[in-house]
């Protein structure tokens, strides 16, 4: 199946119906919530950038309110951790890629073929943009009922929560009493719609790590976990 077209077919939209458990009233918002800004002919109407940005907020009430439920004797800083890495790019991409939502997703012809439909951080948004659009078509309990689809084995331990690479670094050079790591924009490349960041992340008495992303939040990340790996930290 292509992406790249503008179009969604009656037999798309009923894939995607069934990926998600959910029948849009206003296909228009499954549309955009699926279509970056490299698509062809996109505006910000009709991209999921302000879905995305609803979305997160749609994801983190209903995490943050099952954490509640969930764990009444944890204290408000073990709770904020939890949520932290139950609602970062990271978790969001992996429920898109259990969603199985990739081939649906719009860009364009040079960014599918260099794969941005596979991308954590893209797959990420749009995970958010979804969550944002079925609230929008259909309130808040249909898009419960996808969150706790997708997060569920998460939110019960059943899957191990790890902590993200920046965290893990910080707290462990403040451990050996090299203060908190320096991150920094070595290049930016590319359109302002696919841009590529070179990420270094430096620690004192140790050479810089690299690594590079669509996002400097991403990029900061990636660098961590090479920096991790590199020195056999953290498998």
């Amino acid at each position: 199946m292509t992406t790249d077209r503008t179009r969604f077919t009656d037999q798309e939209y009923q894939a995607i119906a069934a990926l998600l458990g959910y029948t849009f009233r206003n296909r228009d918002l499954i549309k955009a919530a699926l279509t970056h800004g490299s698509s062809r002919k996109s505006t910000l109407a009709t991209t999921y950038q302000r879905l995305e940005f609803l979305g997160d907020r749609v994801l983190g009430l209903v995490i943050a309110e099952e954490l509640y439920v969930r764990n009444p004797r944890k204290a408000e800083g073990a709770l904020a951790q939890n949520f932290s890495l139950l609602v970062r790019a990271e978790a969001c991409a992996d429920a898109a890629r259990e969603l199985g939502i990739a081939d649906h997703i719009r860009v364009g012809h040079k960014e599918k073929a260099q794969g941005m439909t596979t991308q954590t951080l893209i797959l990420g948004d749009v995970m958010e943009s979804i969550l944002g659009a079925v609230y929008l078509d259909g309130g808040l309990e249909p898009s419960r009922s996808l969150i706790m689809r997708l997060w569920e084995r998460r939110l019960s331990n059943r899957t191990k929560l790890v902590k993200d690479a920046k965290s893990f670094l910080q707290e462990w050079t403040l451990g050996q009493a090299k203060g908190i790591p320096v991150y920094r924009i070595v290049s930016r490349d590319g359109p302002d719609h696919s841009p590529q960041f070179s990420i270094a992340v430096a620690v004192e008495g140790f050479p810089e790590a690299l690594a590079s992303a669509q996002s400097k939040r991403i990029g900061e990340q990636l660098a961590a976990e090479v920096f991790l790996r590199r020195e056999k930290i953290r498998k």
